[in-house]
């Protein structure tokens, strides 16, 4: 019998440590989706940098190219 209560004691340590590991692990993964959060708003906000860097650039492209467009136009 006193086999038995030995045997429940150590399972129950071993639940116990298991319980505090997951809550371990738990607290590390949401520290890990904050700062998951926080790089993907990085990225976010160079990319909307970048674009508005960019548009302009992009824009005369677009001009040049309707220019070059027409020019062909004519003269075919």
């Amino acid at each position: 019998m006193t086999e038995f209560f030995k045997d429940i004691k150590g399972l129950l340590t071993e639940l116990t440590e298991n319980i505090n590991n997951v809550k371990s692990n738990a607290e590390r993964v949401q520290d890990e989706i904050k700062k998951a959060e926080r790089t993907s708003q990085d990225i976010q906000r160079k990319i909307s940098e970048f674009q508005v860097s960019a548009q302009p650039k992009i824009d005369k492209i677009n001009e040049l190219l309707e220019n070059i467009n027409q020019i062909n136009q004519k003269t075919n």
